[in-house]
């Protein structure tokens, strides 16, 4: 697999199961990764489709928590005041150089030098 140029949010793949949005659909093709914190956010939030989050994720890459990562999104809840599940996943894409494709752009703009792209509704 090529690198990825974009990690999704949870929030995408939501969209993507609940709606089925081209615009979201759009956003997750094309080389994307994922952090293992949207795992864990869309594994909590369903028990019926977990065999269609396992096939939406598996042709993307999963980056994990590094302790560079962690300890970013340490300082970035301290300073911008984000969730801890949103400080991982900006502090992910800020050290693998990744836009954040997602639709929390209101929270995750604080967040410095952090790229975003939300996919139109």
């Amino acid at each position: 697999m090529a690198e990825a140029a974009k990690l999704i949010d949870s929030d995408v793949f939501i969209d993507v199961l609940r709606t089925g949005s081209p615009s979201s659909r759009a956003a997750i093709e094309d080389h994307a990764a994922y952090s293992v914190i949207t795992r864990t956010e869309l594994f909590s939030g369903v028990s019926d489709a977990e065999h269609d989050l396992r096939r939406l994720l598996a042709p993307h890459a999963e980056l994990t928590v590094s302790r560079e990562i962690a300890e970013l999104a340490g300082v970035l809840r301290r300073s911008v005041r984000i969730a801890v599940p949103d400080a991982l996943i900006a502090a992910t894409a800020l050290l693998h150089d990744l836009t954040l494709v997602t639709r929390n752009v209101r929270h995750l703009e604080r967040v410095p030098r952090l790229r975003l792209l939300s996919p139109t509704p």
